[in-house]
């Protein structure tokens, strides 16, 4: 990081902005075996199914497909079936096949992208619950909401990976907070600046600003549970996630907690008895860690 110690959120989201972005090598894996199970009756919702795997396909892709549209209509791209429509497959399977790959020893980066992954299928589900909204748009949203943090461990994890120390050694008691202290910014001030670089959908702006709209409302719930979930299904938010994710979609608290994604049968009942109880306050630091 020598002549980068004093770069903050603007200079790094310039310098990602041009990067070209690496994916995982298992996303290469998964197209093949796609592409050999169903072979020409592959569907554009098959290719875009691979981006909810992976945040940084997406973000391919997704600069791919703008590079390909007028810029006015580039924020028209909301959906990862949407960049499916708006490249082709051809153009899709090269932009996977030439892409370079993660290094698999970067751990941090591993657990940050399967938050995401998991942050944006949460999305996808609840958002089937509702009649009104579109679960691709939620589950992009949901998917590239801490795009700017998923790049830092993908091209800088020393960075991330000071904050995390900081994180864990008590000198700071939120996430937030132990970026600024670490790096000196917020790794959500560098995914706001890539959102305007390149033309993402404008919902991962309002997830992240706190807006009160239904879509936002949701897909931040969803960004919210996938981290509550890392901590196992007796974290003491999950309650509280569960009963809002109810009241957004009109959906019962049965309903809502069978759509999690990669929760087995006995921890979604569990979790259903502990939303069914009494609500009881949850501590500050739980709902923030």
């Amino acid at each position: 990081m020598t002549g980068q110690s004093w770069w903050g959120a603007t200079q790094w989201a310039a310098y990602l902005e041009h990067q070209e972005q690496p994916i995982k090598a298992v996303s290469k894996v998964a197209l093949h075996e796609l592409e050999a199970t169903h072979g020409d009756t592959l569907t554009g919702q098959a290719y875009a199914a691979l981006m909810l795997d992976d945040p940084l396909l997406a973000l391919r892709l997704i600069k791919e497909a703008n590079k390909r549209l007028p810029r006015r209509m580039s924020r028209d791209i909301t959906t990862p079936l949407g960049v499916v429509m708006a490249l082709g497959t051809v153009a899709l399977r090269e932009q996977i096949e030439t892409a370079p790959e993660i290094p698999p020893e970067n751990s941090g980066f591993t657990a940050c992208e399967a938050q995401a992954s998991r942050a944006a299928r949460i999305a996808y589900a609840w958002g089937s619950l509702h009649y009104d909204l579109d679960s691709g748009e939620l589950a992009m949203a949901a998917l590239l909401a801490n795009a700017g943090e998923v790049e830092l461990w993908a091209f800088m994890p020393e960075l991330p990976q000071k904050a995390l120390d900081e994180l864990h050694n008590g000198r700071a008691a939120r996430s937030e907070a132990a970026q600024r202290q670490a790096c000196g910014f917020a790794f959500l001030d560098v995914t706001l600046l890539l959102i305007d670089a390149w033309n993402l959908p404008q919902l991962i702006k309002h997830l992240i600003r706190g807006d009160e709209g239904l879509r936002a409302r949701l897909a931040r719930l969803a960004v919210n549970t996938a981290r509550h979930l890392d901590n196992g299904v007796s974290d003491p938010a999950l309650p509280d996630d569960m009963r809002e994710a109810a009241k957004l979609t009109g959906a019962t608290l049965s309903n809502v907690i069978s759509a999690l994604p990669g929760i087995g049968a006995e921890e979604k009942a569990a979790l259903l008895q502990a939303t069914e109880t009494e609500p009881n306050p949850v501590p500050p630091e739980a709902e923030q860690a």
